[in-house]
C-alpha cells in the first residue's frame, strides 16, 4: 500500500502514446493476430506519428484523419486514451454519431480495451457509477461517452476529446454549429494549459463538407515510400495500383501490383512490409526525397506551421490486400457498366480507398431540355405506340391535390426504356366531377378503368394490344393519401362481382414511398403497416426505395446520346408544344451536395414517374433486369403464324396443294407411314414446311 501510494504521488514517466501502447496493450483477436501490440505482423508505421501528436507536448490542438474503414484510425484514439489514464490523466469526451453507436463502441471496443490492458483496468474506480455504458471513472480522470446533440456539448468542458466517424455527424448541431467548433468553444478554461481533439472519419459528405475540408486545412500529410529498385520516393496511393481493368473481378485480383512511377518496377503484395518500412509522412512545405539522400527523415523542406495536424490515409497501405482492392473495384465497375448504379463505386472509394467519390458524369455536360426535344424529334415512334424491343409495360401514378399524373414506360433488354405515354387524370369517368385523391377515397376507382385496364397497340401491328405488367403508386403527400392508397389496393385485390371486376394479383400494383438519400440499400425489402391492413385479406406491402440513387441511375441513362442499352427514348410528340412541360419536368431537379433537389416553383412529376417505373422493374425483375420473369400475358402479343395448314392426311404433293400467300411459308401436315394398315399404332403426326416457289 505504501509503495502504491508513493507511485500515485510520483510525477508520471514521460513516454509517447505509442510507447505506452507497446508497453501495456496485449491484443486479443480470435481468428486474427493476438499478442503484444508491438509485435503485430501488420505494417502499422502510419499510426505512429498521428498517435504521438495527440500527446499534450505536441504543438497541435487538433489531429484529423481521413481514412477508409478498418485501417486503425480508432486505434489511434484508443492508444491515446490508454496513455491519458496511466501517464497524463485528464477528463476526456468521446462522441459517436448516435447514442446507439456510442453504446456499441463502448461494449465492443472500450470494454475490450480494459480487458486487454490490466494496467488501465487496475486504475478504474470500484464505485457503482464508475463503470457503465456512458461513463468510465479512473483515478485522476473520467471518460465520458456521448453523441452529438446540443445538450451533450453545453456545460461539458473537456480539455481532450474524440469525435469518431465525423461525416455522420449533423452539419449544424442544435443550431449552434458543427461538432469541432462546439468542442473548441467548450475548452476556454483550458486554453492556457492546452487542449486536444482527435477527429476521424471515412469521407461521405463530399469535397467541401465534413472531414475533407478539415484535413485539407491542416498540415495535409501523405504517406510516401521508396521504390525497392530505383529508391525514388512516390506517394503510396490508389493511383499507383495497377491491375487488369478489362476482364473479370478475379482477373483484376490476380494481376494487382503497386508500380513505381519512376522506373515502372512492380511491387507484389509480399513486398508491402518492406515498402512500408521506408514510409514517412510528408506535409505542406515538405518534399519527399530518397532515404539515401536524407537519412534522418526522408524529406526536405520546412513543414508549414498549423494548429491542425492532418493526414490522408489510403487503402493501399491499410490491412486489405491489394488483390482485394482490385477485385472489389472491378466488381463495382461492372455493376456500373451493367446497371448505371454508382452506389457500389461510391461505397468503394469512401470505405476502401478513403476519398470522396467523383461521379462518372461530373465532367459531362448535363442533358438539357433542348437535347431531349431533339431526341424526341428524331424518334421513330409516336406517343401511345409500343415500338419493337419493348418486353414489358409499367404504369406509374403520382398524386396531386386535384389529379392523378400517369406515365407508361416500356422496358427492354439491357435496361433499355421508352416513354410510351404521359397524361393527367383530372375528372372521374363522367368527365365532369373533379378529382380529389387526398380527400375522396371513392375517386381512386377511376384508376382501374383509366390506367390498370389500359392497352397499347404495337407499332408494327396496331391491331395487337399490349397489357400493363404492373402499376406503381406514390403513396406520399399526406396521411389521408396513404390511407386511400392502402384502401384502394385492398379493393383491387378483393375484386367486385357487382362491377364485374376480377381480383388482381399482389404483383399488379406496387405501393411506393421515397426513402432517405442516406439509405444504404437501393431497394430494401417491403414494409408492412399493421394499422392499414384488412383482416383476412392479402398483406399489403410498401416499398421504400433510395430514390436518390435511382435518380443518379436514371440521369446517367438519360445522358446516353445514342440508341442502345440503357438508353431512354421519347415519343415524337414530346417535341411538340403540347408536351414541352413534360420534357421540362424530366430536367426539373438538380444535384445539391449529392442530393437531387427540386427548386421552388417547378414541377417534376414526369421525372418522378420515370424513377418509379425503374423501381417497379427492380422489384419485379431484380437489378439485373431478368426479363425472363415477365409473364407471357404481359409481353407483346405474337403475330399470327404466317402459314396455311392442310387437314390431317391431305395430299402433300406441292402441285396439288393450294398456293401459300405471297411472302409466307406454306405449312403442310403429313402423316408419316400413310400406307400402314388402319388401326395399327404408328408414328406421331409430323409437319413439313415447304418454302414458296
Amino acid at each position: 500500500m505504501i509503495l502504491r501510494g508513493f507511485r500515485e504521488v510520483c510525477f508520471p514517466e514521460k513516454i509517447t502514446p505509442i510507447e505506452a501502447a507497446n508497453r501495456h496493450r496485449h491484443l486479443r483477436n480470435p481468428g486474427a493476430y493476438s499478442g503484444p501490440w508491438r509485435d503485430s505482423p501488420e505494417p502499422m508505421q502510419h499510426l505512429v506519428e498521428p498517435t504521438n501528436n495527440l500527446a499534450m507536448t505536441s504543438p497541435y490542438s487538433i489531429v484529423a484523419v481521413i481514412s477508409p474503414s478498418q485501417m486503425g484510425k480508432s486505434e489511434v484514439g484508443n492508444n491515446w486514451q490508454l496513455h491519458s489514464v496511466i501517464y497524463d490523466p485528464a477528463d476526456m469526451g468521446f462522441w459517436a454519431p448516435t447514442k446507439e453507436l456510442t453504446a456499441s463502441y463502448v461494449t465492443t471496443q472500450i470494454n475490450k480495451l480494459l480487458e486487454e490492458c490490466p494496467d488501465v483496468a487496475e486504475r478504474q474506480l470500484t464505485g457503482a457509477s464508475a463503470d457503465n455504458i456512458f461513463l468510465k471513472q479512473f483515478r485522476g480522470c473520467d471518460w465520458h461517452f456521448l453523441w452529438p446533440t446540443g445538450a451533450n456539448f453545453r456545460a461539458r468542458p473537456f480539455s481532450r476529446g474524440r469525435q469518431d466517424d465525423y461525416d455522420d455527424f449533423p452539419d449544424d448541431i442544435g443550431d449552434q454549429g458543427d461538432a469541432v467548433s462546439l468542442f473548441e468553444g467548450r475548452t476556454t478554461s483550458f486554453q492556457g494549459y492546452g487542449w486536444k481533439l482527435y477527429v476521424n472519419s471515412s469521407p461521405k459528405k463530399g469535397p467541401k463538407r465534413g472531414i475533407e475540408p478539415l484535413v485539407a486545412s491542416g498540415t495535409s500529410k501523405r504517406w510516401w515510400v521508396d521504390c525497392l529498385q530505383c529508391h525514388d520516393p512516390f506517394e503510396m496511393a490508389w493511383e499507383r495500383l495497377s491491375f487488369e481493368q478489362a476482364g473479370t473481378a478475379m482477373e483484376a485480383a490476380r494481376s494487382a501490383l503497386l508500380c513505381c512511377p519512376s522506373c515502372g518496377r512492380p511491387h507484389v503484395q509480399d513486398e508491402k512490409p518492406a515498402l512500408m518500412a521506408t514510409g514517412r509522412w510528408v506535409g505542406k512545405g515538405e518534399t519527399a526525397v530518397s532515404w539515401a539522400v536524407e537519412t534522418e527523415t526522408g524529406k526536405t523542406g520546412l513543414l508549414e506551421p498549423n494548429s491542425i495536424d492532418s493526414y490522408w490515409w489510403d487503402g493501399t497501405f491499410g490491412l486489405a490486400p491489394w488483390s482485394s482492392l482490385a477485385r472489389q473495384y472491378r466488381q463495382a465497375e461492372l455493376r456500373f457498366e451493367e446497371h448505371q448504379d454508382e452506389g457500389p463505386l461510391k461505397s468503394f472509394f469512401q470505405t476502401k480507398v478513403g476519398r470522396n467519390y467523383v461521379s462518372r458524369s461530373s465532367g459531362d455536360a448535363p442533358v438539357t431540355v433542348d437535347t431531349l426535344v431533339e431526341r424526341a424529334r428524331a424518334s421513330t415512334y409516336h406517343i401511345g405506340q409500343v415500338p419493337d424491343g419493348v418486353v414489358a409495360l409499367t404504369a406509374t401514378v403520382d398524386l396531386g391535390v386535384d389529379r392523378f399524373s400517369v406515365m407508361i414506360v416500356g422496358h427492354g433488354v439491357g435496361n433499355r426504356a421508352w416513354i410510351i405515354d404521359r397524361f393527367d387524370i383530372l375528372t372521374l369517368s363522367d368527365g365532369i366531377t373533379k378529382l380529389s385523391p387526398f380527400t375522396r377515397r371513392e375517386h381512386w376507382a377511376v384508376l382501374y378503368e383509366k390506367v390498370l385496364r389500359r392497352r397499347y397497340p404495337l407499332q408494327r401491328d396496331p391491331s395487337r394490344l399490349m397489357k400493363i405488367l404492373c402499376t406503381g403508386i406514390d403513396t406520399g403527400g399526406s396521411d389521408d393519401a396513404t390511407d386511400n392508397a392502402y384502401a384502394w389496393w385492398h379493393d383491387m385485390m378483393a375484386g367486385s362481382q357487382r362491377e364485374g371486376r376480377a381480383a388482381l394479383p399482389a404483383t399488379a400494383i406496387t405501393l411506393l414511398k421515397g426513402g432517405k438519400p442516406t439509405q444504404k440499400l437501393l431497394l430494401p425489402g417491403p414494409t408492412v403497416d399493421a394499422r392499414r391492413q384488412v383482416k383476412d385479406a392479402p398483406e399489403c406491402e410498401l416499398f421504400i426505395p433510395n430514390v436518390n440513387r435511382f435518380k443518379f441511375m436514371a440521369d446517367i441513362r438519360m445522358r446516353r446520346p445514342t440508341s442502345g442499352p440503357a438508353f431512354i427514348d421519347l415519343p415524337r410528340e414530346f417535341a411538340d408544344k403540347a408536351h414541352e412541360k413534360h420534357v421540362a419536368e424530366l430536367r426539373a431537379e438538380e444535384v445539391v451536395e449529392g442530393v437531387w433537389t427540386k427548386p421552388e416553383g417547378v414541377r417534376n412529376e414526369t421525372w418522378d414517374l420515370l424513377i418509379y417505373a425503374l423501381v417497379v422493374m427492380v422489384r419485379l425483375c431484380g437489378l439485373d433486369q431478368n426479363l425472363a420473369r415477365v409473364p407471357a400475358w404481359a409481353r407483346p402479343p405474337k403475330p399470327t403464324a404466317p402459314a396455311v395448314a392442310l387437314p390431317p392426311g391431305g395430299d402433300d404433293d406441292p402441285d396439288t396443294t393450294p398456293p401459300a400467300p405471297a411472302g409466307h411459308e406454306r405449312v403442310v401436315v403429313t402423316r408419316p407411314g400413310g400406307n400402314r394398315p388402319a388401326g395399327r399404332p404408328g408414328a406421331r403426326r409430323g409437319i413439313r414446311v415447304v418454302r414458296p416457289r
